[in-house]
């Protein structure tokens, strides 16, 4: 009998049963020792629960709940008459705490919790099942994190076939599990009739080409999803080339994050050229991806014809001719503000600290002066460069006037101040508003 926990345990119920409206979260955190959660402790808390209208999150971590402790957790989690927004747990041993998050749900669909985090639990199949009923009967949920569950082939069928009917579902998290190409391809099928989920992360999973296929057909149907996690897979030049087909008919998707896959510089030049097309794409981050000068200069090449990305992630070491690329390419673009860049070593220039800023190239060392240009261009955009194009006529002068000035006379944030210049040199452009 751990007497310490239970004390703590007590004083914790008596605050939630005397409605303290400074308790909003309880926290049964155990980290470092596995701790038993018996049917004593569980009905303590949900005794303390009836009528709290206060407590919003419930945070369970490395404890063990057995089945008479499940079936008190799920009455409490399926009352009508708590206010429970937020419920997390993670690393519970056996899979009784994942069942009785999933049946609660499934019991009461109109249940108060809207985000259900079950991470590092070791889903098995009949966890699985238990999910995939959940996400077809309620109608509440709005974020699942399945992050670490060791998810297959076997799990995914029944959490796919819930995902189908959905209708609720915003977030899915599936990040560190173990889905295979058919995995990926499942998921995408069932996406392919939901018009709600709007935040998929695959990270860290073992799906190629194939899945990375049966993605990109999704996103040719699907016109709500907006964030796309890729990260750490085996994403190839020919999975990133079906990726880039799909950008150009997608219509949604604001972000998408490719780091640490094998695209190469044929997949980069794919992904440079369907952007020039896709203007909804906002952010881009593919570091890590066996791609040098060629693939780094076609985002150069294609950057003037990019009307929608505004930040882009390379990260790649590349050489002088591809940075050289992407300074072309900025001076005829006015979106792109964020631009994360490794270049080799110059010890000639060295960045200081204060000179580094949010919504410029960055660099933890040494720089060139190329990126120091680099820089200018980003926080020129940053500060509204795209009124210049918007003057018409527009004197061809203007354009390396103002920025000039600008560069010369930054602010103290070290952002150029592209319309005080602007209105500096063209005072008329005031006098024609209305």
């Amino acid at each position: 009998m751990d007497e310490c926990f239970d004390h703590w345990l007590q004083e914790v119920c008596d605050g939630v049963k005397r409605n303290d409206a400074a308790i909003d979260e309880v926290e049964i955190d155990h980290s470092g020792e596995l701790h038993t959660f018996d049917a004593t402790d569980m009905r303590l808390l949900k005794d303390a629960m009836e009528g709290n209208r206060f407590v919003t999150s419930f945070v369970f971590r490395y404890i063990t709940i057995d089945k008479k402790t499940a079936e008190l957790l799920t009455t409490m989690l399926a009352s009508s008459t708590n206010a429970i927004t937020n419920l997390h747990m993670e690393e519970i041993q056996g899979g009784e705490g994942t069942n009785a998050a999933a049946l609660a749900l499934t019991l009461n669909p109109e249940s108060s919790i809207k985000s259900l985090c079950l991470i590092g639990n070791s889903i098995d199949e009949a966890n699985s099942k238990a999910i995939g009923m959940m996400l077809k009967s309620n109608r509440a949920l709005s974020e699942l994190r399945l992050s670490q569950n060791s998810i297959g082939d076997d799990c995914i069928s029944h959490i796919s076939s819930g995902l189908k009917s959905n209708r609720t579902l915003t977030i899915l998290d599936l990040e560190g599990n173990a889905l295979t190409d058919a995995s990926v391809s499942m998921i995408c099928n069932a996406l392919g009739h939901n018009d709600k989920l709007e935040f998929l992360s695959l990270d860290f999973n073992d799906f190629g080409t194939f899945g990375t296929r049966a993605i990109a057909s999704m996103l040719r149907r699907n016109n709500y999803l907006k964030e796309l996690h890729l990260f750490g897979n085996r994403i190839d030049s020919v999975g990133a080339a079906a990726l880039a087909s799909s950008l150009r008919q997608n219509t949604s998707l604001k972000k998408l994050i490719l780091s640490f896959n094998n695209i190469g510089n044929e997949g980069a030049k794919a992904l440079a050229e369907a952007l020039t097309v896709n203007h909804t794409l906002t952010h881009l981050s593919f570091p890590s991806n066996s791609i040098w000068n060629e693939g780094i200069e076609a985002f150069g090449d294609c950057l003037p014809k990019m009307k929608g990305l505004e930040e882009l992630n390379v990260g790649d070491l590349f050489d002088t001719p591809a940075a050289d690329s992407l300074l072309n390419g900025l001076k005829c673009n006015t979106r792109l503000s964020i631009l994360y860049v490794q270049l080799p070593v110059c010890e000639d220039y060295t960045v200081d600290d204060d000179e580094a800023s949010e919504g410029s190239s960055q660099c933890s060392c040494s720089v060139s002066p190329i990126e120091k240009d680099i820089d200018f261009f980003l926080r020129c955009n940053k500060s509204g460069r795209s009124l210049l194009q918007s003057i018409t006529p527009s004197p061809s002068s203007l354009w390396a006037e103002v920025l000039g000035k600008a560069n010369t006379n930054q602010t103290p944030s070290g952002v150029p101040d592209v319309l005080y210049h602007l209105i500096r040199e063209r005072p008329d452009l005031l006098c024609n508003t209305r």
